[in-house]
């Protein structure tokens, strides 16, 4: 039962949550968000004391481990800040079953790190998917619901192409598990209906990465989903996304054939994203695109099938998810000072005047997601580029940099109207709560921290990779 603490406490959270949906008004509201909280909190705790522990259950179909447990940390920490943020944003919802939904969906990505059975991690996907389907909705406005209906009609899609693939594998390798696919992978790495089959069930991983080519409901979901909505799709989907991809390649010890698409992929996806961001005005919208493309530059690494490579994309699933909330986190102050759910470019002009610190946050989290040293997604992209470039994928490392040198133009332009626009007439100063200053800090702790000494996470990923590919 203490292999599965952190499962119980999402379940104890979500049971709870739904007693609370049979009230209306602001006192369950209120209370809804405080278990929400103290079960995400409680969620993180959880996960980082038994990372050391290795047990696999059910048959082999799900397996607890220090690379789950630490995506475990990562998705629960990133719905703590989710959950605050729906105080903040304006048109986020006030009903009660929202939190039911983070909860539930917070669960489905918990189940995704761990899943080791092709059955298990289907239904674990699914119910995360359709959680976050419903968050994405969950916004009063018809633009929502065009959203997240594109959404859902591309999850739907990906499912499909999921299990089309994984009956294919089952059929090969004569089980339906990950055990089953890493014995039979080495006397089928040559046949191409296994590297078909591997192509179509990496389908639903790549759209829950928003990589491409299932990467267009992404500018449309983000733009028109609640802001914490959008940031828990930004965060936490993004690590559980990552958690499961590693699990599926260290499986299937990625053949060259599959290598050289994955490959394609990522280049596709850094250039298509970076190049569409260039014209947004819409911060949400430029965010969804800036996703698109650094989910190449993490397939990028992963893709040289090596211990470093699958450690280098923890960290840097963990940094990209800290990145992100401090973005996010920013959002939400100008969006509700804006009162604004869909704050532009110009909604942040004289924010350093406004409110420096948050400004300053701003400046940390953007030049992070471009890699500008000394910060903590520098450090992340070297690590990924260099397990890449040990494996002879000079051409897409190469390229990754130069995309990151793009990057730095839309992201700088965040940054020129927060320092160098003047704040519009009449403006007030941003006020911050306790908590979202204390959040702003440990975010801005965390990226200079990691970006300074990422020594013990790096060692701690290469470790628990070491436990599954022995």
């Amino acid at each position: 039962m203490t292999s599965l603490m952190t499962e119980l406490i999402y379940l104890t959270g979500i049971l709870g949550t739904l007693c609370l949906a049979i009230g209306r008004g602001e006192r369950p509201r209120r209370w809804a968000l405080g278990l929400g909280l103290l079960t995400a909190v409680a969620a993180a705790i959880a996960s980082a004391c038994s990372s050391g522990s290795v047990t696999e259950l059910f048959g082999g179909t799900y397996r607890v481990d220090p690379l789950s447990q630490g995506y475990k940390a990562v998705i629960a920490s990133a719905l703590a800040v989710c959950l605050w943020l729906t105080e903040r944003g304006p048109s986020e919802s006030r009903r009660v079953e929202v939190y039911l939904f983070y909860l539930c969906s917070a669960l489905g990505l918990t189940l995704m790190t761990g899943s080791t059975g092709f059955v298990s991690l289907y239904v674990a996907m699914e119910l995360s998917s359709y959680s976050l389907y419903l968050l994405a909705a969950s916004r009063e406005d018809r633009r929502a619901t065009e959203g997240a209906l594109r959404y859902l009609l591309t999850g739907a899609i990906a499912s499909g192409v999921f299990l089309w693939g994984v009956s294919i594998l089952c059929g090969l390798t004569g089980g339906a598990t990950f055990a089953a696919l890493t014995q039979a992978a080495p006397a089928l790495t040559s046949d191409p209906l296994f590297i078909g089959a591997l192509a179509l069930t990496s389908f639903a991983f790549l759209f829950k990465l928003s990589a491409f080519p299932v990467h267009f409901w992404a500018p449309d979901a983000y733009q028109s989903a609640p802001l914490a909505a959008t940031t828990l799709i930004a965060t936490a989907s993004k690590a559980g996304a990552v958690a499961v991809i590693s699990r599926f390649l260290i499986a299937s010890g990625v053949p060259v054939a599959f290598a050289g698409w994955t490959g394609l992929l990522a280049f596709v996806s850094m250039t298509l994203g970076n190049t569409a961001a260039l014209h947004q005005a819409d911060v949400k919208r430029l965010l969804a695109y800036s996703s698109i493309a650094q989910a190449g530059y993490i397939l990028t690494g992963l893709l040289a099938g090596t211990a470093d490579g699958y450690s280098s994309a923890f960290f840097y699933a963990t940094v990209y998810a800290l990145m992100n909330c401090g973005a996010f986190l920013v959002v939400s102050a100008v969006a509700a000072d804006a009162k604004n759910d869909n704050p532009t470019v110009r909604h942040f002009d004289g924010l350093a005047d406004r409110q420096p610190f948050l400004a300053l946050v701003l400046l940390l989290s953007l030049l992070s997601l471009a890699g500008i040293p000394p910060l903590a997604g520098f450090t992340g992209k070297w690590v990924l580029f260099s397990a890449a470039m040990d494996q002879g994928h000079w051409f897409l490392v190469l390229w990754g940099v130069l995309n990151s040198v793009v990057s730095l133009f839309y992201y700088l332009t965040l940054v020129k109207h927060s320092y160098l626009e003047k704040a519009p007439a009449g403006s007030q100063p941003l006020r911050l709560t306790p908590v979202t200053r204390l959040l702003a800090l440990a975010i801005f702790a965390g990226l200079v921290f990691l970006g300074v000494y990422p020594t013990p996470l790096i060692e701690y990923a290469r470790s628990a990779v070491s436990a599954i590919a022995g």
